[in-house]
């Protein structure tokens, strides 16, 4: 079902009611790439979870190793990589079990106007949060953090 919408959305992106609603108004311009083990699935997700639109699908590398789907909407672009040599990282580094235990990005994140309508939204899609929303006195934003299909950290922040 799910490939059957997907594949709706490809060939008819103009009309509206082909895209369900989105969990935030706008972001103020984000842009995310992840690593996934299955493009169909993870574009899939930030279709289904972010009212997202595919502007690019299975984009071929030039040296044939690797394939992108690009998506956008809302002033978020999310770049999903599929690469022959990428391993999970309990693969990679077996003595790590989370993201944060190796050095890199492992948490990327968006600005939104309406914080607390952007979680009761993502709640009602059934989107795994990673924590719930707080108040970060320094930066002045309350903030919380979804889980994507692949366990990548999305951290919103609003005030």
């Amino acid at each position: 079902m799910a490939k059957s919408i997907l594949l709706l959305m490809l060939c008819v992106p103009a009309l509206s009611f082909a895209q369900p609603s989105a969990p935030f108004a706008a972001s103020r311009g984000s842009f995310m790439a992840l690593s996934v083990a299955d493009l169909d699935a993870s574009a899939t997700w930030y279709v289904d979870t972010f009212a997202m639109r595919i502007v690019k699908q299975h984009s071929r590398s030039p040296s044939g190793d690797s394939e992108a789907t690009i998506l956008e909407g809302r002033g978020l672009i999310v770049e999903l990589i599929r690469h022959d040599a990428a391993k999970p990282l309990r693969q990679a580094a077996s003595s790590a079990s989370r993201a944060y235990e190796i050095h890199g990005i492992f948490k990327t994140g968006l600005i939104v106007d309406d914080l607390d309508a952007t979680l009761a939204a993502l709640r009602r899609r059934s989107v795994d949060i990673a924590f719930e929303t707080f108040k970060d006195e320094a930066l002045g934003y309350r903030t919380f953090a979804v889980r994507d299909n692949a366990g990548n950290f999305i951290q919103f922040f609003g005030k």
